[in-house]
């Protein structure tokens, strides 16, 4: 495996990245890809504006992973 190969086992979408990222970001101890981070901020951006959590019409479009994310960070809050 090279490099990238390594550090994108970090991220739980890596497997799904073609290319792999070559560059990671970290949310809250979590290592994410720059996509997953993105979206890690629209969804929070999302769910502060409304106040609540997103619904369905709008969560079916982030990943169970970044709605985790969200949801444990907003929780801890």
């Amino acid at each position: 495996m090279n490099e990238y190969q390594d550090k994108a086992k970090d991220c739980k979408c890596c497997s799904k990245h073609v290319p792999l990222p070559t560059v990671l970001r970290e949310y809250e101890g979590i290592t994410v890809c720059p996509t997953t981070f993105g979206n890690i901020l629209e969804y929070t951006r999302i769910w502060n504006v409304i106040g609540s959590r997103p619904p369905g019409s709008i969560r079916k479009h982030f990943s169970e992973f970044v709605q985790q994310i969200v949801e444990k960070t907003i929780d801890n809050s």
